[in-house]
């Protein structure tokens, strides 16, 4: 039976990081980014032993045997979609819940898109985002549910109300949320030029929120400016929780789409133990890392690695292996202070034990390196 597209994209995503890694950590680190996927883990290996074979029994390179048979499954099944494209999308009009009016697109992503809308009984104006469930597979119509579990569950000022949830036609479903009319935190930043004190303050309700929900046993796992929104009020707000992962023991739930298309975007936000598919690592750590790299970059203005002109698996490389660069924005120039960089900066520890501890201690050490040289005596 041939694999389909998505376990193909996957796989593909596997065996360019699993070249950077020799011998046993490159077989242990297959083992972790399938995560028990034995279709996965096989296909993988076979890109892996027809690279070593320059070019195979069959005189195909493993991008070849990539690319055939992504094109074999599109032949034999012209419906077929890879969900991880919106274009796919961009031409059909999803179905909108009854009680809502829509008013325009938002924007669009993944196996959906996100509309304003006005809802009828109260007249307000909220965001609608629907998914196309068919085609996602058990563990997408999973990340659909759970966002409605984690978004009705955890009430803080910081995030994104949900107002309702529910499916279509048995094939959508769909998320009603309060629309928050601003801009994406980097946009913010710049326009009102904002200094490295004020980045922290604006962001710091952001942080509290997310501790919040480790506390609730949730990790977000997508933080980026993207997902951090600012409205006409000035405060931050964090949405978007497809994909965040339930801790069960200490430990992160994590169902196969780590090491997808769908992670491309955000990469220059993923913690180095997402880069190395090393599931059993993710937690509220990751976040703090994540966040850290928010921090960062609209401090600085710029990431904390040059990520510029890199292949995919040298951009992975990078995140798991490299030094961030040291912050350079001098404070007299709104950058930050010695105490602050030296606080962003354990954050972004490539190892998550060396890193703040939790959400919470990050908190209370970005805070502290913001009062005066004096109180910190």
């Amino acid at each position: 039976m041939s694999s389909s597209p998505t376990t193909i994209r996957r796989a593909r995503a596997v065996f360019q990081c699993a070249l950077e890694l020799d011998g046993e950590e490159r077989m242990l680190f297959v083992e972790d980014a399938c995560g028990g996927d034995e279709e996965l883990e096989q296909l993988v290996l076979k890109l892996l032993a027809l690279d070593e074979d320059d070019a195979g029994s069959f005189g195909a390179s493993a991008h070849d045997v990539y690319e055939a048979r992504a094109a074999h499954q599109a032949q034999a099944d012209p419906f077929a979609t890879d969900h991880g494209d919106a274009r796919a999308f961009a031409a059909r009009r999803m179905p909108l819940p009854q009680g809502y009016t829509p008013v325009r697109e938002l924007g669009e992503g993944g196996s959906g898109h996100v509309d304003l809308c006005r809802e009828d009984g109260s007249g307000d104006l909220v965001a609608v985002k629907t998914i196309d469930l068919r085609g996602l597979g058990q563990g997408g119509v999973d990340r659909v549910r759970r966002e409605w579990r984690i978004m009705s569950s955890i009430l803080h000022p910081a995030l994104v109300n949900l107002r309702a949830a529910g499916t279509l036609e048995e094939r959508y479903a769909y998320l009603v949320m309060d629309f928050i009319d601003g801009l994406d935190v980097r946009a913010h930043a710049e326009i009102h030029a904002l200094d490295a004190r004020g980045v922290v303050a604006l962001l710091l309700p952001v942080a509290e929120a997310l501790a919040l929900a480790h506390a609730h046993g949730v990790v977000h796992r997508d933080l980026k400016p993207s997902n951090i929104l600012v409205g006409e009020d000035g405060r931050a707000r964090l949405l978007d929780f497809g994909a965040a992962r339930i801790a069960v023991g200490g430990a992160v739930s994590i169902h196969h789409h780590t090491l997808t298309g769908e992670m491309v975007g955000t990469l220059t936000y993923m913690s180095p133990e997402q880069a190395a598919g090393r599931a059993r690592d993710v937690d509220g750590r990751t976040d703090v890392y994540q966040l850290a790299v928010v921090l960062y970059e609209l401090i600085e203005g710029r990431p904390p690695y040059e990520l510029d002109g890199l292949t995919f698996a040298e951009t992975i490389s990078t995140i798991v292996r490299a030094k961030p660069t040291p912050m350079q924005r001098l404070p007299e120039k709104g950058g930050a202070e010695p105490a602050l960089a030296k606080v962003i900066l354990k954050a972004l520890a490539k190892r998550p034990d060396a890193r703040q501890r939790d959400m919470e201690t990050f908190i209370r050490a970005l805070s502290r390196s913001l009062r005066p040289a004096a109180a910190l005596q």
